[in-house]
């Protein structure tokens, strides 16, 4: 009877082991919400691929487009991993107005698509 228990405690436990092993990660084509301390951004990613990305950069004034913008060179610098990369703006570069006559209205997200270059392979 101490055998039964032993072999089904040992059992359980090598299962329990194995299920506390697999590590879950973001599939391709979700999409995260994440948060950059630095430059305080607030942002969502999403992995297309190994080497393209699209990025939504939450806009909220003006003065804050240009942390923004450094974080979109910085982090697109990132994720490539130092290689050269391609950055595509899709919608929500603001306007500059030194003197508005009427309030700004609401700017959308700093949308971008980021496409790392890779290094050709050598035959």
């Amino acid at each position: 009877m101490t055998g039964k228990i032993a072999h089904c405690l040992k059992i359980s436990s090598i299962l329990t082991l194995l299920a506390s092993c697999t590590v879950a990660q973001a599939e391709k084509g979700e999409t995260e919400k994440l948060y950059d301390f630095d430059e305080k951004v607030h942002y969502y990613q999403t992995k297309i691929d190994n080497n393209n990305y699209h990025l939504e950069i939450q806009s909220d004034d003006y003065q804050h487009f240009k942390n923004q913008s450094v974080f979109l060179l910085r982090h697109a610098n990132r994720l490539c991993r130092g290689n050269s990369f391609m950055l595509k703006v899709t919608d929500g570069v603001q306007e500059y107005d030194r003197f508005p006559t009427k309030p700004r209205k609401y700017q959308p997200p700093l949308t971008v698509f980021l496409q790392c270059e890779t290094e050709p392979t050598k035959d």
